[in-house]
């Protein structure tokens, strides 16, 4: 008995809770932020958003000695708007109608939901974890990059990256703008940075210097608890630990029991990103070709979507669409739709090493 196409469509609606809760576990920072409660699914109010970034103490103090002193006012301006956008991303995948045709019971379609979702939603993932890490994500390049040495391009206008690999006073001089607001003009906005000479010689204690710059800005919200590292500078870190390696593993509750493993530095997670390719053409020319380590604080980053409701077109949290038939073929198309968007608002809560590469 033939699988109809809109079989194959109900049972991909029926499985992409599961499909999509390992798209966020796959990644760590997203799972981070989810983890967190810092993601808000079905935004109406529209791709764009504002959010507010306060650059020093919002208030003054006044000291009491006579009991008879005027207490100053309470209010500072100092809390500027940054911006964000969620750029609309639809992965297309075909089903050819012979493969629904010839499959024969519950079995078949078992192999064709794995042949076809699992390996689209891999690769959906794929181009958004080597967006996020290099900023050259495959037809993806309006996501959210880390790199501040390039950038990407959500709704027609380019913002620069959101970590740079250089000092406060480099990025300070350079004035980019970061999320809608400029460096050289904004108090506070910047990201922690330190250089590796070589890992044998300084490796261990530059990233505790980052780590703990990042980590006093922000107390509230703990110490930074995420990296990601390229393989070179991971596996130095290890070698370097020899017997004191701290294992740390992400587990999923739909999926596999060990999704993601890494080690542990001081109360972050230290994660090995396959995605970081430090060897691409992003990287050429930067601190980062030699080795890269992101440190994020993810209590200060925040995520949205556009909502699950595939009914609407301005809807897109792991929607599923289709099946369309193909014009004139023997093809049937499914999509799957992401809306989403992300951003910190407390940039010197995070920061980046690099040269860890170099032994």
């Amino acid at each position: 008995m033939a699988i109809s196409p809109d079989v194959l469509a109900s049972a991909l609606q029926e499985l992409m809770p599961g499909y999509s809760e390992l798209f966020v576990k796959w990644h760590p920072i997203l799972d981070k932020v989810v983890s967190k409660g810092n993601i808000e699914r079905q935004v109406a109010t529209g791709p764009y958003r504002e959010f507010a970034v306060v650059t020093d103490g919002p208030g003054t103090v006044t000291q009491i000695l006579t009991g008879s002193e005027v207490i100053a006012g309470g209010r500072n301006q100092n809390a500027v708007r940054g911006s964000t956008y969620a750029p609309r991303l639809i992965y297309a995948f075909d089903v050819p109608g012979k493969d629904l045709a010839e499959a024969n019971g519950a079995m078949d379609l078992a192999r064709i939901i794995q042949h076809y979702p699992e390996l689209a939603l891999g690769d959906f993932h794929e181009r958004i974890a080597r967006q996020l890490a290099v900023g050259d994500g495959l037809d993806v390049g309006g996501f959210l990059t880390l790199n501040g040495a390039t950038t990407y391009n959500p709704n027609g206008a380019a913002r620069t990256g959101a970590l740079e690999f250089s000092s406060q006073a480099a990025q300070v001089a350079a004035a980019n703008s970061v999320f809608g607001l400029n460096k050289g003009t904004t108090p506070g906005w910047y990201n922690q940075y330190g250089n590796i000479t070589s890992f044998a010689t300084n490796g261990r204690s530059t990233m505790r210097q980052v780590y703990y710059a990042a980590s006093r800005q922000g107390k509230t919200m703990g110490p930074v608890d995420l990296m990601m590292g390229d393989e070179a500078s991971y596996l130095n870190y290890i070698e370097d630990l020899d017997d004191h390696v701290r294992i740390s593993k992400v587990e999923g509750e739909k999926g596999p029991a060990n999704i993601r493993q890494g080690v542990r530095f001081l109360d972050a997670d230290f994660f090995l990103e396959d995605a970081l390719d430090i060897t691409a053409p992003a990287f050429a020319g930067t601190a980062a070709a030699n080795g890269v380590i992101y440190l994020m604080k993810s209590a200060s980053w925040y995520a949205y979507t556009m909502g699950a409701d595939d009914s609407r077109e301005t809807k897109g949290d792991f929607s599923v669409r289709g099946p369309f038939r193909i014009p004139e073929q023997d093809v049937f198309r499914y999509e799957i739709v992401l809306n989403m968007g992300m951003n910190t608002n407390q940039l010197r809560c995070n920061g980046v090493v690099t040269g860890g590469a170099t032994p």
